[in-house]
């Protein structure tokens, strides 16, 4: 294999300069969203700035890292992961499940309240009981509700025959009941070895009991987590605060040790780099062209003149980098040999060295990141000579262009797949939208080819294969190629099947195998996440799914 590496850089490469007046300026603009919070002492408050929108914070609707992010400061599930994403009690104190595995009997405490801001402060609106677990779970399965985590339960928990009981809050017909107030159990149609896992995700946060329904919920949230919505200007700034009737402890010390917590919306990422060089932010996460090569070597460490000046932590990621096809119209596409000539023309090591700047594996494998599997699955690797074969094997035409839709900070990615695939003598446009509305258009059917991630919701295959199967078609599942395929669709159900950890193992790295070999997707690489933080902060960790948890942080102020 033959490339010119200095003509790499030069496409893909691009400079960034910092000049001292400019960063003075950026400061000085900025100054006063970097004011203290209700005269809250600097030390207490933790600020970052998220350059994502924030459509809502109803657990119901959340699904981007950064409305995760944070709705898991102001609510709580039944359940949490740890750092090695095993179940561990929060408004849960502990479970039973019967010996079939169908099952789940949850005794929850009794001393967690539902806080919400009332204008001047924190009041407690109800103290949580089971039937806010009801609600909270029976609403997400509930139809009208049209929220995209009902895929959570949808074909694992027994449904009534007849439906009209789901508008019943407490009925044993339905597959969440409550003997009383401090119980709740949930029936499956079948042993689910993952499910435990499952409530730990943002859809089964829980709500206070019919209260979700009012329309400014998603901007007004009422949690039960270690902070509450204090402020919510869109665009400008969100602001949190301690949640001081939260339940959990650290030893001796009641959680959380921050009083605030200080989220900007500034949208040009630069910008907000040089906000937190300057001291004006806490954390910064994430890679981004317009410094990634002044901050990173090509091999992902931190440059000397910037390591004695701030940490940086960086973590394998569940989450996969791709480029998905629709197949849900007559189209090139439709031709598998023409989707594995697209796969082959792909540079991968060159995306993760040159624009990731070593922030990442290539994807050569499946779609299952490999830490997730035992065995390695074979994918596609960086071959011209057999995509040209395969090309020309498909008979598809080189004058029918293709458009590749992707958002504007995944545009080097975009421009050096147009390049890797001019190789082939195609034609391909880059649309470029906003996240949402790539969101909306994907989830539609309305783009040809996209760039696409898949963050884990929880640590199993079985979160990533379930993405393919005929049963979860978008809109109303995350399957947002519409690949539908008989074989495997069968191995995804025989892995559902299996009961011994072994067993699972061997048939999630064949369902997977099965999968890449139709090539519905293109792999680009398996994400590492990056996150940089001044010097006095203190607990920040990190794990695989790349969560915020900020109820242990502190701040050393010297």
């Amino acid at each position: 294999m033959k490339r010119n590496k200095s003509d790499s850089k030069s496409i893909l490469k691009r400079g960034f300069c910092f000049y001292t007046p400019l960063l003075l300026l950026f400061t000085f603009l900025l100054n006063n969203g970097c004011k203290n919070v209700d005269k809250v002492s600097e030390g207490l408050i933790f600020r970052y700035n998220e350059d994502a929108v924030l459509s809502s914070l109803d657990p119901a609707y959340v699904k981007s890292q950064a409305e995760i992010w944070v709705a898991s400061q102001i609510f709580n599930g039944l359940i949490e992961l740890d750092s090695h994403f095993k179940p561990v009690p929060s408004l849960a104190k502990s479970w039973e499940i019967s010996q079939n595995g169908t099952v789940y009997k949850f005794n929850l405490r009794r001393d967690v309240w539902f806080v919400q801001n009332d204008g001047t402060g924190q009041k407690k609106i109800k103290r949580m009981d089971a039937s806010d677990v009801l609600y909270s779970f029976l609403r997400i399965i509930r139809p009208e509700t049209a929220s995209p985590g009902a895929w959570i339960f949808n074909e694992k928990v027994q449904m009534p025959v007849n439906k009209r009981s789901l508008n019943t809050l407490n009925s044993q017909k339905n597959p969440f009941y409550a003997p009383n107030d401090s119980t709740v159990i949930l029936k499956l149609k079948k042993p689910f070895a993952p499910f435990l896992t499952l409530l730990g995700t943002s859809y089964c946060y829980i709500v206070p009991n019919g209260m979700a329904e009012n329309h400014r919920f998603g901007h007004s949230p009422i949690g039960t987590g270690p902070f509450y919505a204090k402020m919510w200007e869109e665009d400008v700034r969100l602001v949190l605060r301690k949640n001081n009737s939260y339940f959990e402890f650290e030893g001796e010390e009641k959680l959380p040790y921050l009083e605030a917590v200080n989220i900007d919306f500034i949208k040009n990422k630069q910008t907000a780099f040089l906000q937190f060089l300057s001291g004006n932010y806490d954390f910064f996460n994430g890679l981004e062209t317009s410094y990634k090569d002044e901050l990173l070597t090509f091999q992902g460490d931190l440059k000397p003149k910037y390591s004695s000046r701030i940490n940086m932590l960086k973590k394998p990621f569940l989450n996969t980098e791709y480029i998905g096809f629709y197949l849900g119209k007559d189209g090139p596409l439709r031709n598998l040999d023409f989707r594995k000539a697209l796969s082959y023309a792909v540079d991968r090591q060159a995306i993760v060295k040159y624009i990731r700047n070593g922030i990442g594996e290539p994807g050569v494998h499946g779609f299952v990141p490999p830490d997730l599997l035992q065995d390695k699955v074979k994918g596609f690797t960086y071959d011209l000579a057999k995509a040209k074969r395969l090309f020309i094997r498909s008979g598809v035409s080189p004058e029918e262009p293709l458009t590749l839709t992707t958002t504007a900070d995944y545009m080097d990615i975009a421009v050096l797949v147009k390049n890797n695939w001019s190789k082939l003598g195609l034609s391909v446009n880059i649309d470029i939208q906003n996240g949402a509305m790539l969101r909306q258009k994907r989830n539609k059917g309305g783009v040809q080819l996209f760039r696409g991630s898949w963050i884990a919701d929880y640590s199993d295959a079985e979160n990533y294969l379930a993405c393919f199967t005929t049963a979860n078609f978008s809109p109303s599942g995350p399957n947002y190629t519409h690949f539908s395929n008989p074989n495997f669709d069968k191995a995804y159900a025989n892995m559902l099947n299996q009961t011994s950890p072994k067993a699972i193992a061997k048939s999630s790295v064949k369902a997977d195998q099965l999968l890449i070999s139709q090539a519905p997707v293109i792999i680009l690489y398996y994400d590492k996440s990056l996150r940089l933080s001044q010097k006095n902060v203190r607990n920040l960790s990190n794990d695989a799914s790349n969560r915020l948890i900020l109820k242990k942080v502190r701040k050393i102020v010297k």
